[in-house]
């Protein structure tokens, strides 16, 4: 007979978050960078041994300023992390983790002396609010009850709508999590 026990653990987390936007077009390259602040929650699941998958829901809150226009973005992602941890003591435990993550942006706005701008707006900004990416890690895990995590996140998708103009945007985030 083989006994199995199922262990799993909600965090939630809170940090940083850097996008990395590229764009792209028969021209010129131009990139764009931001920050803000990602608020989440994951349900790690154990599957077998030391292997786990972690679904998860991230809000992500970023702003930028470039002289007088005001940029700001929002929107939730919907991370399924694969995770596999090793024991580095008592007390301390090293997970790295990879997957996709859905995202889909409820706002994207900038706002400056010529007026405001609304990237999602058909008339306007011509960008998609849905994205897939694709993010590896790691995290520290702390008397089974603080998470230290950094991942990064590449965009798959381009999430610009105009035929000669590709965009994508890549994540960089670092967060402190609490374990329930």
């Amino acid at each position: 007979m083989i006994v199995s026990s199922v262990c799993a653990q909600a965090t939630f987390s809170i940090g940083y978050i850097n996008t990395s936007s590229t764009y792209k077009d028969d021209i010129m390259t131009e990139n764009d960078n931001y920050n803000g602040l990602l608020v989440g929650f994951d349900y790690n699941i154990n599957l077998a041994g030391s292997f786990s998958v972690a679904p998860g829901l991230e809000m992500d809150f970023s702003f930028d300023k470039d002289e007088d226009v005001k940029y700001k973005e929002f929107g939730f992602f919907v991370p399924i992390d694969f995770n596999y941890g090793f024991e580095l003591g008592s007390d301390v435990k090293l997970s790295v983790f990879a997957g996709p993550s859905l995202y889909m942006g409820l706002v994207a706005k900038e706002k400056g002396d010529m007026g405001e701008y609304d990237y999602y707006d058909d008339n306007q900004g011509n960008c998609s609010r849905f994205d897939l990416k694709l993010g590896g890690g790691a995290w520290v895990t702390l008397y089974d009850q603080f998470r230290l995590t950094i991942s990064y996140k590449a965009g798959l998708l381009d999430v610009c709508r105009y035929n000669s103009v590709t965009s994508k945007d890549n994540l960089l985030t670092i967060s402190l999590g609490y374990i329930f």
